[in-house]
């Protein structure tokens, strides 16, 4: 008689005399028990939940939801089990339970093994080779458990088994008390962050009730929330993040989550899986490069596969890859084939007998070596009776060629499905359409079959070893590749047919979470002749990725919006429609392609048209927005001027409070920038009293206190200014906003540089350093980091302050931002503190070459271009007079006394050397006497002691 073992040492379970063994010690349980354990043992690594132990062992007997427990804690005790660091049976909470041993089978009749012609074992074949691959990766495991965060690549061919070292490997970590958590990158359309999405959903399912979920997030919850609507619909309360800029938003997103991540593994040893990383969406591989960055004094390891074939990776991927590798933060592992040997012993794990040589030379000649394709070559051999003979042995000899077996695992899958039948074979077709993972629920509602007939298909398809259940009630196909191979036999019009089927399926019995569904039910009816639907949900996936930062997902969604109109019927629901997909692309365009692009002028003309047509004024106030934020920052002021003062008639009319504190300050900043102070003045005012009266519209506030200050600043009022910026501070702490507070930091220490207070700007820019670095903003991070060197040139250490602002000002370029003239005069003063004075004059030369940049600083570059060259000798006086007198002009025409007051200053002291004291006297005691506040600042200071010095 044949004997079936399930071997997991030290035990093995005879599962034909029911059973278990410790060496030569039979383990007695009672038999409800045994049950349960062999139910376990023949799924291992797979969910089980209650329900379903309890329809298993008690089929026919109504029993407490608790019985299930009973077993397990019986069996725990006689395994040597913990609960708390399981080796073979962990709980998973609320659900179930999960054999996590690697289980090995053995079939024996007598001494012999023989062999199972069908090859029906349990769901995890032998698992063979790989030695040194697990060798790293329990080496980089020891490290993370360590605290020394590790980052592993597991890469190679489709079919060549990194998925199943991946499992292995979560086996061994599990028993060691390592947390482990997965998540998949999908081939078709699926939500930004996917693997992250699916990640954070597992760990907030596991949470008992509302409570301990809100102790899990912490104060991550409201930006965790924008990965998952989910977490919001429990936890109703959670505060919504702040609007941010951009590139601000997507930082706090990004480090959130990696605190999340941090917490958790400092908890327990964290391991994140991070699957087929070569479908990754641009915004997941900005995520993974950022989580490499921050792991490394973390409890955690991360693992992520990937095929590395050029036609499976993109562009952006391979970017990724070099990055992470350079940078060594991560560890590169490359699975080849199995080599003939190790073919061997997968055959004998599959077919529990050894195989002849002439069967293993026919297979991996067939296969060379890729796991999956033997696997699939030896079941479709076994189900069509060529591997064995009578008595269930391997056949002495066999010739693949002769038996005209195909090659391609698509021909063969395509045999499998056809021998399951028509119902079942059309049931993985849409089970296909869906995606890899599926659920029955969805599955049954899409294909109009019954709960029964649906689970007989899924058995049969289970058995043949398509698909595989995944976590309760869901299913996966047994790889991608059995995945596509069905989708792949359908015909155009019948794919399209089960695209909708599965599209209106989801929207029926999700109806209450269609937000957690846009983007599959955006690619699932662009399959079909629904276009408005697609158009619908291709516009809410690409806001939904705006509010996720995820950019380039939304431009790619958006377009695809674009797209399917073009076609469409000129209708004003049309316009409509379109409207509402190019005001949601700019924004992504502007930060994926920045201010320069063409595509996002297009964009904004071409909503600004629409909404004119359609009579839409909100709309086309957020076009005229968008283009005058455009063209300010690619330095048009004029254009952004015009686009500026047609928002304000819209937002009167309107009467928005938000739209028009966005007006007056749009205006007032470019102003600004063009030396128009006191428009600036009159319009940030406006902003500010809008703000007074309606404090939700706040967005840009902390800009405009901080600009007021610096306007204030210009305009002669040292002292007005300085409330201002405080007042910044003050505001951008109410509104809890730290990219706001970093902003606030930094400009308020551009204020204290204006007023030569060297010590508490570099104070100021530290903080605002920190910070900067703290959220990952690299804006702020290296405006502060100029600061910094600034502060170090007037505290003293001008080589240290000159090095830092040099390389601060080439990192502000590489972020595509333009290196302002102000920034420019900082290293000017710090080669002049220097004695560089030849550096400094070229510096001057590059920001005074037409068409300048802005306006408001060209007083304050003449003027230092006049103290640099009489630095550099007398016989220069003739062009600095000069260079002061532009200055002083310049000044005036802006009503810039602040600036006016300097220049005259330089201009005086160089006259009184030339023995005209009268002249200069009488300039200097005129701007110095209008001035009626900041007496204690350094620059009325000097004028004063001036002016004191010309009396004598």
């Amino acid at each position: 008689m044949r004997v079936e073992f399930r071997v997991f040492p030290p035990f093995r379970l005879d599962l034909t005399n029911a059973q278990l063994w410790q060496g030569s010690e039979e383990i007695h349980l009672r038999r409800k028990t045994f049950e349960v354990l062999r139910y376990l043992v023949e799924r291992p690594g797979q969910l089980a939940t209650k329900a379903a132990l309890l329809d298993a062992v008690w089929p026919d007997v109504s029993v407490s939801d608790s019985v299930p427990a009973i077993s397990v804690r019986e069996l725990r005790k006689v395994l040597g089990d913990s609960a708390q660091t399981p080796r073979f049976i962990e709980t998973v909470q609320r659900r179930g339970y999960r054999f996590i041993a690697i289980v090995k089978v053995e079939l024996t009749n007598g001494s012999t093994s023989v062999g199972d012609p069908l090859g029906t074992r349990s769901s995890r074949n032998l698992f063979v080779g790989r030695e040194h691959e697990r060798w790293v990766l329990q080496d980089a495991m020891a490290d993370a458990a360590s605290g020394r965060g590790r980052f592993v690549l597991i890469s190679g061919e489709p079919g060549v088994g990194k998925t199943r070292v991946c499992a292995e490997f979560a086996i061994e970590a599990r028993a060691k008390g390592v947390e482990v958590l997965i998540g998949h990158c999908m081939e078709q359309d699926a939500v930004p962050y996917l693997p992250f999405v699916e990640i954070l959903e597992t760990c907030v399912d596991q949470a008992q009730s509302p409570e301990e979920l809100r102790r899990m997030v912490e104060s991550e919850g409201p930006e965790l929330g924008r990965l998952l609507p989910k977490l919001k619909r429990i936890l109703p309360d959670l505060s919504t993040p702040p609007e941010l800029p951009p590139e601000q938003a997507r930082r706090q997103l990004f480090e959130c989550f990696c605190q999340f991540v941090a917490h958790r593994s400092r908890k327990q040893p964290l391991l994140l899986f991070l699957e087929d990383l070569h479908w990754a969406d641009d915004s997941t591989l900005a995520l993974v490069t950022y989580l490499s960055r921050r792991q490394i004094n973390l409890p955690l390891l991360v693992i992520g596969t990937h095929r590395e074939s050029a036609i499976d990776v993109s562009e952006d991927w391979s970017r990724s890859l070099e990055d992470l590798v350079r940078s060594r933060n991560a560890i590169q592992i490359r699975l080849h084939r199995l080599v003939r040997g190790e073919v061997a012993e997968m055959l004998t794990g599959l077919s529990g007998q050894a195989p002849p040589d002439a069967i293993v030379t026919e297979i991996y000649a067939e296969t060379d070596g890729n796991p999956l394709f033997v696997e699939e070559l030896f079941r479709h051999l076994a189900e069509e009776n060529r591997l064995y003979d009578a008595t269930g042995r391997f056949r002495a000899e066999l010739k693949i060629d002769e038996l005209e077996v195909p090659r391609n695992v698509r021909l063969i899958v395509g045999r499998r499905v056809a021998k399951l039948g028509e119902v079942t074979g059309k049931i993985l077709a849409v089970a296909a359409v869906i995606g890899h993972f599926f659920s029955s629920e969805l599955l049954e509602a899409a294909a109009g079959a019954s709960s029964e007939s649906i689970l007989e298909c899924l058995d049969k398809a289970e058995h043949a070893g398509l698909i595989a259940p995944a976590s309760q009630p869901s299913f996966e196909f047994s790889h991608e590749l059995i995945r596509q191979a069905v989708l792949s036999g359908l015909s155009a019009a019948r794919r399209q047919r089960f695209y909708l089927d599965v599209a209106e399926a989801v929207e029926r019995i999700h109806s209450d979470t269609l937000e957690d569904h846009y983007a599959v039910l955006a690619h699932h009816y662009a399959q079909t002749a629904k276009t408005w639907k697609a158009v619908k949900y291709s516009n809410l996936a690409g806001k939904q990725a705006i509010q996720r930062s995820a950019y380039a997902d939304a431009v790619s969604r958006l377009n695809a919006g674009l797209g399917l109109l073009v076609n469409l019927p000129q209708t004003p629901e049309r316009d409509r429609e379109e409207l509402a997909l190019q005001l949601s692309i700019g924004p992504a365009l502007r930060e994926t392609k920045g201010y320069a692009a063409t595509e996002m002028e297009q964009a904004f003309r071409r909503a600004a048209h629409l909404a004119q047509r359609v009579n839409d004024t909100s709309h086309l106030f957020a076009a005229q927005h968008g283009l005058a934020l455009l063209f300010m920052m690619k330095g048009a002021f004029g254009e952004s001027q015009r686009m500026a003062h047609g928002l304000l008639p819209i937002a009167t009319d309107a009467k928005v409070p938000a739209q028009l504190l966005t007006a007056h300050a749009m205006i007032g900043v470019i102003s600004f920038w063009m030396g128009k102070l006191q428009t600036t003045a009159a319009h940030l005012d406006q902003a500010i009293a809008v703000y007074e009266t309606h404090p939700d519209a706040n967005q840009g506030i902390v800009g405009c206190f901080t600009y007021g200050a610096w306007t204030r600043w210009h305009l002669g009022f040292p002292d007005q200014a300085l409330e201002r910026a405080q007042r910044a501070q003050v505001v951008a702490k109410q509104l809890a906003q730290p990219f706001s507070l970093a902003q606030a930091f930094c400009q308020t220490a551009r204020l204290h540089m204006f007023r030569r207070e060297a010590k508490i700007a570099l104070e100021l820019g530290q903080a605002a350093s920190t910070l900067a670095n703290e959220l990952g903003s690299p804006t702020w991070g290296v405006e502060a980091n100029m600061i910094v060197g600034w502060g170090l040139a007037f505290n003293g250490r001008e080589a240290e302050g000159i090095a830092q602002l040099q390389e601060a000002l080439a990192a502000r370029r590489a972020l595509g931002e333009a290196a302002q003239p102000h920034f420019t005069s900082w290293l000017v003063e710090a080669y002049a503190k220097a004695e560089r004075y030849e550096d400094g004059l070229a510096l001057l030369a590059e920001a005074l070459e037409p068409p300048h940049e802005v306006l408001v600083y060209e007083p304050e570059l003449y003027r230092l271009k006049g103290e640099l060259v009489l630095l550099q000798g007398a016989s220069n006086v003739g062009v600095a007079e000069r260079c002061f007198r532009t200055a002083i002009e310049m000044a005036q025409g802006n009503h810039a006394k602040a600036l006016e007051l300097r220049a005259t200053t330089s201009l005086a002291r160089l006259l009184a050397k030339q023995e005209k004291h009268s002249e200069a006297r009488t300039m200097l005691a005129e701007i110095y006497n209008w001035f009626t506040e900041g007496f204690d600042t350094v620059d009325l200071k000097d004028a004063k002691l001036l002016l004191d010095e010309s009396k004598e």
